[in-house]
């Protein structure tokens, strides 16, 4: 309820009240789980290698 109350009054040229603010929050997040996937991987990988 608090959320939607703040969005209503920002004013519509406000960065956070932009569709693009929010789809650009969830591709950083989608990279940061990515990153840390890959590094798992990368880190058993070398520990395969090395074992």
């Amino acid at each position: 309820m608090e959320n939607e109350r703040e969005k209503q009054e920002l004013p519509s040229w406000h960065r956070k009240a932009q569709k693009a603010y929010r789809v650009n929050r969830v591709i950083i997040i989608l990279q940061m789980v990515a990153a840390l996937v890959l590094a798992g991987v990368i880190w058993f990988g070398v520990e395969k290698v090395i074992h």
